[in-house]
């Protein structure tokens, strides 16, 4: 009892723990983004579209990149 004071655990905590693990379980069980994919969004939790500010191909031959 007095942990429970001391800590400010309360009805509060005990919901965000269990909406915490229900989360984290979804996404061990569906995959990351699988609650963007049930809402209807795109391009969720996939690597679909490459930035256009991004190289395709990047030589790290040169000196800079050389330990």
């Amino acid at each position: 009892m007095v942990m429970k004071d001391l800590l400010g655990i309360n009805i509060f905590t005990y919901i965000l723990a269990a909406v915490i693990v229900f989360f984290l379980s979804m996404n061990a069980a569906f995959g990351p983004g699988w609650l963007g994919q049930s809402l209807g969004w795109e391009d969720v939790g996939t690597f679909t579209k490459v930035s256009d500010s991004l190289p395709l191909n990047v030589d790290v031959s040169g000196p800079d990149y050389l330990l």
